[in-house]
């Protein structure tokens, strides 16, 4: 009995990274089917990214609309209250420049989250073959966090700028600057994920120096 408990407590606890290492693995694959949809999807089945599809289109921001007739009697709002509308403007022809800015403006995201997941299971393999307390392994949790943190910040103002030359090519005139919302919609949670892994990092490079020293005195 005891053997056989011990037996079970060993294989459970085999590896320290479950359920991580199963769940990364399984997002890896549904990745990679989600890559190999988006690659017929652009070659023609309704299009991906900008590409293969028939119009490319750009919402504006919100607008207050005009004149209480604009609205029936039953989406009439109530005293005081304002009605907001977002414009969205379509190119049913767009040029080759069109369809790049419309591509900048949904694919660095996608580039950045699918990138970050790779370089996750990159950090779990190294700490399942050397341990979570090693040089290689904090190497690579420290390039994650990097990568996540100027990642994300690249993304969101590439995103932005396009989408907002995107939005004043279809217009006929444009009221306002290139950059008019890059400070909207920061995406703070993967920045702040990266900085506490940079932070992860270093506490990990810390544990492993000690690690060494008390190795070296024993």
């Amino acid at each position: 009995m005891t053997d056989e408990s011990a037996g079970t407590r060993s294989s459970s606890s085999g590896n320290p990274l479950e359920p991580m290492t199963g769940v990364v693995t399984a997002l890896c694959a549904l990745v990679a089917v989600f890559l190999v949809l988006k690659t017929f999807a652009a070659v023609g089945i309704g299009g991906a990214f900008g590409w293969g599809a028939g119009s490319v289109c750009a919402t504006a921001p919100s607008t207050q609309a005009g004149g209480e007739d604009w609205l029936s009697r039953t989406m009439k709002p109530g005293p005081g209250i304002e009605v907001l509308f977002a414009p969205r403007y379509c190119d049913n022809s767009p040029s080759g420049g069109a369809r790049l800015l419309s591509t900048l403006t949904e694919l660095p995201s996608s580039t950045l989250y699918i990138g970050a997941l790779l370089l996750l299971y990159w950090v779990i393999r190294a700490a399942r073959q050397d341990g979570p307390y090693t040089v290689r392994t904090a190497g690579r949790l420290r390039l994650l966090g990097w990568y996540l943190a100027v990642g994300s910040i690249v993304c969101h103002v590439t995103e932005r700028v396009a989408g907002a030359a995107l939005l004043n090519s279809l217009r006929a005139a444009d009221h306002r600057p290139l950059l008019y919302d890059v400070d909207h919609g920061v995406p703070y949670f993967a920045l702040l994920t990266g900085i506490g892994l940079l932070s992860l990092a270093r506490i990990m490079r810390v544990g492993t120096a000690m690690r060494e020293d008390l190795e070296g005195v024993i």
